[in-house]
């Protein structure tokens, strides 16, 4: 639990698999917070988990505690590098004790697929995500394939669930305009079944392309 990291006072890894130590490991991750701080796995997900103010700070200081006690121990330090708070602290791990290298998901997939290739040949990029936030700014697709268009000066829109007023740092990462799908009042789960959102995206992706080549004619 993440209530008892604060408690340990050692640990050994004297039983690890040798055969770890022959490895390379390649770890896809969507964000780049550091492990613990304002910017951390506690003050940034936990909220989202249901944690509140007393909790955060319980397990960001369980976080602190656990970094000083593996760079006392391995001699590293990694709990600044980006992405060491994803996945509750999960990157912090692989990276300290598997001496993985993180890298962002999105570029894994953007190479793999060869999506800059494609970017090259359109006129307009379209992404999105479920919810856009302060978070997509944090190395999530939407922005990473931003990244990509802007390289070649290709027009980027988003769309999303739900869009958080926070989102608007979106902009300074590449994306030009981002929409929300719901087009009417509704429940989350309403909102989340297929055949609701399949529907809302339609509608509004309809609308985004008529306004962009009524553009166009302009």
């Amino acid at each position: 639990k993440g209530e008892d990291l604060a408690q340990i006072c050692d640990f050994s890894d004297e039983e690890a698999l040798k055969e770890l130590k022959e490895c390379e490991f390649l770890i896809a991750c969507d964000v780049d917070n550091p492990l613990y701080g304002q910017k951390g796995a506690a003050y940034v997900y936990a909220p989202q988990k249901g944690a509140n103010g007393r909790m955060v700070k319980q397990l960001d200081d369980g976080l602190k505690h656990f970094a000083s006690l593996v760079k006392e121990k391995n001699g590293t330090k990694f709990h600044t590098q980006k992405g060491a708070g994803a996945a509750g602290g999960l990157g912090f791990a692989f990276v300290a004790f598997l001496g993985a290298k993180l890298k962002p998901g999105i570029e894994i997939i953007t190479q793999t697929i060869a999506l800059e290739d494609e970017i090259k040949k359109a006129d307009l990029v379209i992404t999105g995500e479920g919810r856009m936030d302060f978070q997509s700014t944090m190395g999530k697709t939407p922005t990473g394939v931003a990244k990509l268009a802007k390289r070649h000066h290709k027009p980027v829109i988003a769309l999303a669930g739900s869009v958080q007023r926070c989102a608007k740092d979106c902009h300074k990462h590449g994306i030009d305009a981002y929409f929300c799908i719901l087009n009417e009042p509704m429940s989350l789960e309403e909102a989340m079944r297929k055949d609701n959102a399949l529907r809302n995206l339609k509608m509004t992706a309809e609308q985004v392309i008529r306004l962009y080549m009524l553009n166009r004619k302009a």
